[in-house]
């Protein structure tokens, strides 16, 4: 039981993924709902190529979530009681208190009986807020994280089948989308309307990324080496995924005349392939970040980005507050002599700066740490120091992906994976040591 309930090493790459996807969905927002700042055609258009660029944040998010799941769970007794009593508290509670509070500022004066009828519908489906949706799709997932881990365990030795069928199917997922659904012989149906409506946040429609991350957490030694030795294919593959993206954005308007609003949709086919090279991309970055440490064993700025990472489960819940503020008191006060992008860029600021800085106090408050997903701060950094007096982290690699020395630490463990793997091909290895039952801090928040 010990060893089940075990911490395994902290994955320090998870805690840049985190913070910046969290600011760019806020950057998402900020540019949307200032494409007013704009006088001209052009200008619109190029605002809404950068909102088309940043349209990752879905995805990143998705394969974070997997990825983070798959890392602390997989291999290990699945306590399903113990499971839901932990993110009750750390996700599902502050998604219905924020929703109540989205509520009662969005639609205020309601009658009891039509606020506890339109809170239910809402938790239920999302609409409390616009941004709301991230936190429902990670609620579906852990809903179905049993079969999936079961689905993982059963796959595990195929991944690159198993990805490749599941990448296939996400294209002509949402080519179908968007084709058919958002723009052709099914978007006048009735019931189809309903589904577009609610499309976003229906856990399926993700399927490929919440693949990736799960088979990235079981091979991450493996991507890790090839990132680090090989980092500028994702380098190159951002740009060429970019300059398709754009130019694909360019035929749409100028010469195949279509509307913004379509033209800028997440749920496109192109996106699959962008998604994809901005996720190896900054896993990338992550990674050339993670291998240069200190003398702690820890990556450069780790306190900082750790502390971001904490905050950012807050981000996606407060933002939205802080920005309606911002529209109504602060941007229409903004001189209009600024060029627009300065002003953008100020919005952006204030409504990223001010929902990390509140969740960042809220972290520090006894009890209201919970509207942000977390436990006290007191409380955290006491179980981290328990858990670090026998310090263990992954292999420490250099820049191009070779190890760059022994670790003192105890020999650790065969995870299930290579386990099972040895007893049947004991020629090859097919994981490193990233399964291995002990460490000292989870990847989840």
């Amino acid at each position: 039981m010990k060893e089940q309930q075990a911490r395994r090493p902290h994955v320090y790459e998870l805690d840049p993924l985190r913070t910046i996807t969290a600011a760019s969905v806020v950057a998402v927002h900020v540019l949307s709902f200032t494409v007013f700042f704009n006088h001209s055609d052009v200008g619109v258009q190029v605002q809404n190529a950068i909102v088309v660029a940043l349209h990752f944040t879905r995805e990143v998010f998705i394969f974070v979530t997997a990825f983070a799941l798959v890392y602390v769970y997989y291999g290990k007794h699945f306590a399903l009681k113990r499971f839901w009593a932990r993110r009750s508290l750390g996700v599902l509670l502050p998604y219905c208190i924020w929703s109540v509070v989205y509520i009662l500022v969005n639609v205020p004066g309601q009658s009891p009986v039509t606020f506890v009828k339109t809170s239910i519908i809402d938790i239920l489906t999302g609409n409390a807020s616009y941004q709301l949706y991230y936190i429902l799709l990670t609620l579906q997932f852990y809903i179905i994280s049993p079969l999936f881990l079961l689905f993982l365990k059963r796959v595990a030795h195929h991944p690159w089948k198993v990805l490749a069928v599941s990448f296939v199917i996400q294209v002509v997922l949402f080519y179908a989308d968007y084709h058919l659904l958002q723009q052709g012989t099914l978007a006048s149906s009735g019931i189809w309307q309903f589904v577009a409506q609610y499309q976003n946040r229906f856990i399926l429609v993700y399927q490929f990324y919440f693949m990736l991350g799960g088979f990235t957490a079981l091979y991450f030694e493996q991507v890790r080496s090839f990132l680090l030795r090989d980092g500028w294919i994702a380098a190159c593959g951002l740009m060429a995924a970019i300059a398709v993206l754009w130019l694909h954005f360019v035929l749409q308007i100028r010469v195949y005349q279509e509307s913004l609003g379509y033209t800028t949709s997440v749920l496109q086919p192109v996106m699959v392939f962008y998604s994809l090279a901005v996720i190896l991309f900054a896993l990338w970055l992550a990674c050339r970040w993670a291998c240069h440490k200190n003398r702690d064993g820890r990556p450069r700025g780790y306190r900082t980005w750790h502390m971001l990472s904490d905050a950012s489960f807050g981000v996606y819940l407060i933002h939205a507050l802080i920005l309606t503020a911002l529209l109504k008191w602060v941007v229409p006060a903004m001189p209009e002599v600024l060029p627009v992008a300065v002003r953008v860029f100020l919005t952006w600021c204030m409504a990223v700066g001010g929902a990390a800085g509140m969740s960042m106090i809220l972290l520090h408050i006894p009890v209201l740490s919970r509207l942000v997903g977390r436990e006290h701060s007191v409380y955290r950094k006491a179980v981290r120091k328990a858990g670090e007096k026998i310090p263990e982290e992954l292999p420490q690699v250099d820049h191009q992906g070779q190890p760059q020395g022994e670790i003192n630490r105890a020999p650790t463990p065969l995870s299930p994976l290579q386990v099972v793997h040895s007893a049947n091909q004991p020629e090859q290895a097919i994981t490193g040591n990233l399964l291995s039952k002990k460490g000292v801090k989870s990847a989840l928040p």
